[in-house]
């Protein structure tokens, strides 16, 4: 058995006052996918300085810490040239609402593919679609609240979406 070669990367759960989640798109030829701010640890990075780094660079918040882990997440699919996919871990942060703006340009997100960032409301989280042009991973609003309503897990939990 062949064992897939996965990019580590880290997702943040953003939590303002009013229980809203911070959520970026990205948009692909045939899809288009509302998920979590982050992305991969470059070498030599921890995971709490990628988490700084990436939420600079997409949404310009400076988390001084990146608050618990509270999830894990294998994910094999055709990411890029030279990986199978993602090994990702989740951090949970309750911050002040902000306006989202990250620290690269148009051109440099739309070269990642992100072309939007916005609060969600839990409301708003579990009305988007599971297939279509908006697409939150199946499972992925619930666990969401449960972070929202409970706080985080005594241990991180292991995701299946």
């Amino acid at each position: 058995m062949t064992v897939p070669n996965l990019r580590p990367a880290v997702r943040v759960v953003l939590v303002d006052p009013d229980d809203r989640v911070l959520m970026v798109r990205w948009t692909f030829p045939d899809l288009a996918l509302w998920g979590l701010p982050g992305g991969g640890v470059e070498p030599g990075e921890t995971n709490a300085d990628a988490v700084r780094r990436e939420l600079l660079e997409e949404v310009g918040h400076d988390l001084a810490e990146p608050g618990p882990c509270v999830a894990h997440r294998t994910h094999v699919i055709d990411l890029m040239a030279g990986w199978d996919g993602q090994e990702e871990w989740f951090y949970l942060a309750r911050v002040p609402a902000f306006e989202p703006r990250g620290q690269l340009s148009d051109e440099e997100l739309a070269a990642e593919q992100m072309d939007a960032v916005r609060w969600f409301s839990l409301a708003e989280l579990h009305a988007l679609p599971t297939s279509g042009p908006e697409v939150v991973p199946a499972g992925a609003a619930a666990f969401l609240e449960r972070l929202v309503q409970h706080g985080h897990p005594a241990e991180p939990v292991e995701l299946a979406f």
